[in-house]
């Protein structure tokens, strides 16, 4: 019976939490012209068909108001930038009422993310990799947290895909009914070991994406250097 109860706690860990509609979603960039974006910053490899994607990032630690509601994603990815779809995997920062929340999420837009029950603290060593078939679209998301000592894996399908970019983003993410939300303060966030199909996604000469909102530009990279790079929050 107690070997059952242990069984039965360890299935509960990795029992995914569907999003619900009202929550944070990340998607496809919003483009307002080359280099910039309403809701990414980080970098896009173009051209394709891109079969892997993977970053490594440590999780950031954002700071809120008492009542402040604002929210960042983190994410390795394939399409979104030239598709309409984006197959993706890493976590999201929110502050809730001023409450900071950490939570790992898979997300085979345009259906909801997924979370993923798994612990994810500011700090954490984290690895994301996004790897496909180009002819069957089957994807292999795996999202690894170094430092507490866990991996998870999902098998998806998507046959809607183009394999059309691959990226490593900070971002702004969406509610469906209210749009693009603020930007949590991050600081900066630091990406290393950052590939597209197996190479350091220098090597395909990517986009530099900047975030911008009406109060100018909301988050930047700075120079990539083979696949390192930091994203520095400038407002939300």
């Amino acid at each position: 019976m107690k070997r059952l109860a242990t069984l039965v706690a360890s299935a509960a860990l990795v029992t995914l939490i569907p999003a619900a509609a009202n929550t944070a979603q990340a998607g496809p960039m919003r483009r307002v012209r080359a280099g910039v974006s309403t809701n990414w910053a980080g970098y896009v490899a173009h051209g394709g068909p891109f079969t892997s994607a993977s970053t490594s990032w440590n999780e950031p630690s954002i700071s809120c108001g008492s009542k402040e509601n604002s929210s960042e994603a983190t994410f390795a990815g394939i399409d979104g930038s030239g598709s309409s779809t984006v197959e993706q995997i890493g976590t999201f920062a929110q502050c809730r009422n001023g409450s900071v929340t950490h939570t790992a999420f898979y997300e085979m837009f345009p259906r909801a993310a997924a979370g993923i029950a798994k612990p994810v603290r500011a700090g954490d060593s984290m690895t994301a990799s996004v790897v496909t078939s180009a002819s069957t679209k089957a994807f292999t998301l795996t999202l690894v947290n170094h430092t507490a000592g866990w991996t998870f894996t999902t098998q998806q399908r998507n046959k809607r895909a183009k394999l059309a970019s691959a990226e490593a983003i900070t971002e702004a993410p969406t509610i469906r009914s209210r749009g693009v939300q603020t930007l949590a303060n991050f600081g900066t966030e630091n990406y290393f070991g950052t590939t597209a199909n197996g190479q350091p996604i220098s090597n395909f000469s990517p986009e530099a994406v900047s975030m911008v909102g009406s109060g100018g530009v909301k988050a930047s990279p700075t120079a990539l250097s083979g696949g390192s790079f930091s994203v520095i929050w400038q407002h939300g």
